[in-house]
């Protein structure tokens, strides 16, 4: 029975915890504007399926371990595993006091030694920083950084002290860094070796939702403020509207980009797993501009809160009814 189980699961895509990020990222979106029922209800779905998929990828890091090496040692589809890690943090986030908070810090945890052994593998990819590896690069890409700072929001969230903050602070900075370096290399690709319209997937949304994260994770910080170094209030203060900023300029291009695919070149608007690539983003823009706004008190951030994170939801929805359409039609 459980070999039975652990031979269906041989084929569970890396990026498979993406709807769990999407989900979690969107019920904070919507507990933010007070719509607490329905955001439970969200988080009910993504705690679900994260214990799901978790014991399915054990199983299959179990009894498929060659599998597991292959994708670790292809730059295509190693990347996707930092779903798990921002998934962890996304569900840590909202787990940060009462009893909870222990399932909180196991998460937290389980990100960290996923992060880290995923980072031990990319620096383990032949020929890494060659023109070959780097005409892979994708939107895939960012959800290293997105990890690194799924992990700055969950040790923030945990009410630390001095240490713990400037723990993620550091981390903080070395996700930029990263966000930085990953842009350099997905915009040369761009540039030199463009994908065709079929595989301009929207897992390039990332870009966007990686900036966005970023951002979050740098307005919590910014609401630590009095734990944090005098100097570095400021250029921390200043990053994070770049990165916002940054963000939102991305929105309207990566919509353009859909519009040039889809319409222009006709390519067909079925159900794939990176659509889940847009509706995180949508969800992580939402709650970063609310926490900008609260952080940097800036009134004018605020009033765009609801529409932003109804127009997550509304991805959401529209996902979901792809995916269950997709299942159906498959069926039959």
């Amino acid at each position: 029975m459980r070999r039975a189980l652990a031979d269906r699961c041989r084929g569970l895509a890396p990026a498979c915890f993406a709807p769990v990020m999407a989900t979690g990222i969107v019920s904070r979106a919507l507990a933010q504007t007070g719509a607490r029922a329905l955001s439970l209800v969200l988080f009910g779905i993504a705690t679900a399926l994260y214990v799901v998929l978790l014991c399915a990828t054990a199983l299959k890091a179990r009894y498929h371990r060659a599998v597991v090496r292959a994708e670790l040692g292809d730059p295509t589809r190693l990347f996707g595993h930092f779903t798990l890690v921002a998934a962890s943090g996304v569900l840590a986030a909202r787990l940060d006091s009462g009893p909870a908070r222990v399932a909180g810090c196991a998460l937290l945890v389980v990100a960290a030694v996923v992060w880290a052994v995923l980072a031990h593998a990319i620096a383990r990819l032949r020929g890494f920083g060659s023109r070959t590896i780097l005409r892979q690069a994708d939107g895939t890409w960012f959800l290293a950084a997105v990890g690194l700072q799924a992990l700055v929001l969950t040790l923030v969230g945990l009410r630390p002290g001095r240490p713990v903050v400037t723990l993620a602070l550091g981390l903080w900075v070395c996700g930029v860094v990263l966000y930085a370096v990953t842009l350099a290399a997905v915009v040369r690709r761009l540039r030199y070796d463009p994908p065709p319209p079929a595989r301009l997937a929207p897992s390039y949304w990332v870009t966007m939702g990686a900036a966005a994260i970023s951002t979050l994770a740098g307005a919590r910080l910014l609401a630590h403020d009095g734990l944090l170094p005098a100097p570095v209030r400021a250029p921390l203060g200043g990053t994070v509207v770049a990165l916002w900023t940054w963000a939102t300029f991305l929105i309207p291009l990566l919509l353009a980009t859909g519009v040039w695919r889809h319409l222009h070149h006709r390519v067909p608007l079925a159900y794939e797993p990176t659509l889940w690539c847009i509706v995180f983003p949508l969800g992580m823009y939402a709650t970063a501009t609310a926490q900008l706004a609260a952080a940097q008190r800036v009134g004018a951030l605020s009033l765009p809160q609801r529409p932003l994170a109804w127009a997550a939801m509304a991805a959401w929805l529209a996902v979901g009814a792809r995916w269950a359409t997709g299942r159906a039609s498959a069926r039959t």
